[in-house]
């Protein structure tokens, strides 16, 4: 289990504080089926890439685990999506970038791939700005559609929105 976290900080602070990080605690089991109280421990780290178009940053990623249900939970930057190391605002720079027909820096296939699934999830995006009351239809301009859902996730802010919209329809942003 994934649980998507505030720090309040940058990529790089958070890289620089390590460990020291202020990991958050929970006292009860975020696993709905268990709420179980006082049964969760830290479980070590692990240690992954966060990337930006300037810094590559190796960062621990918090592990706690519930003696209960015995689910294992990972405490998840904001700026990161799940199983991706660019940080949500490189992605969502390098997509929006192609929408407007910008060049792009570093790797365009890799823009590309980002687009790709972009475009595949925009009704995903479209079901979570409606449960918000924010819009309704969709024209068949997909483009259309993804430039305007684009600047809908940047005026929201790009780390509340994968924060919010985390969960939403059972997975998260950019997920296949």
């Amino acid at each position: 289990m994934i649980i998507s976290h505030d720090f309040g900080i940058s990529l790089v602070e958070y890289g620089e504080r390590g460990k020291k990080n202020g990991f958050p605690l929970f006292d009860v089991c975020p696993n709905c089926k268990c709420q179980a109280h006082g049964n969760l421990h830290r479980n070590g780290y692990y240690w992954r890439y966060g990337i930006t178009e300037v810094t590559i940053q190796r960062i621990p990623i918090s592990r706690l685990r519930c003696l209960q249900c015995e689910v294992n939970i990972s405490i998840l930057p904001d700026f990161l999506i799940p199983y991706f190391q660019h940080t949500i605002h490189t992605v969502l720079e390098r997509i929006n970038k192609i929408l407007q027909s910008k060049s792009i820096k570093g790797n365009c296939q890799l823009a590309r791939f980002y687009l790709h699934r972009y475009l595949k999830i925009i009704n995903w995006t479209h079901s979570f700005f409606i449960s918000l009351g924010e819009i309704s239809g969709m024209s068949r301009d997909i483009i259309k559609e993804a430039t305007k859902y684009m600047k809908m996730i940047l005026d929201f802010g790009e780390s509340p929105f994968l924060r919010r919209s985390w969960g939403h329809l059972s997975t998260y942003f950019m997920a296949r």
